[in-house]
């Protein structure tokens, strides 16, 4: 009798780490993803704002601003992969 009470102590005990160890994965991985979809956004966004800055004040509407968009999505996906080559270290 003794023997099962200290198995299924022993079995509550692993549940129990296991059940954090996949909480904190679960909490990394949401952060990873926060983190890479921000990056994206606003490298986007700030992109964006420096064209249509740029084309009010030198009056050549869409130029700058498909000039900045692109920049801002090249800058955005190369921050993403600087995130990911980060992760392995």
């Amino acid at each position: 009798m003794a023997e099962r009470n200290n198995i299924e102590q022993k079995i509550k005990s692993f549940k129990q780490k296991n059940k954090t160890k996949n909480n904190e994965v679960k909490k990394n991985s949401f952060g990873f993803a926060y983190k890479i979809s921000v990056d994206l956004i606003a490298s986007v966004v700030v992109g964006c704002l420096i064209g249509l800055g740029l084309d009010s004040i030198f009056n050549s509407k869409p130029v700058f601003f498909l000039i900045f968009l692109f920049l801002g999505i090249a800058a955005g996906f190369w921050n993403m992969y600087r995130t990911i080559l980060n992760l392995d270290k």
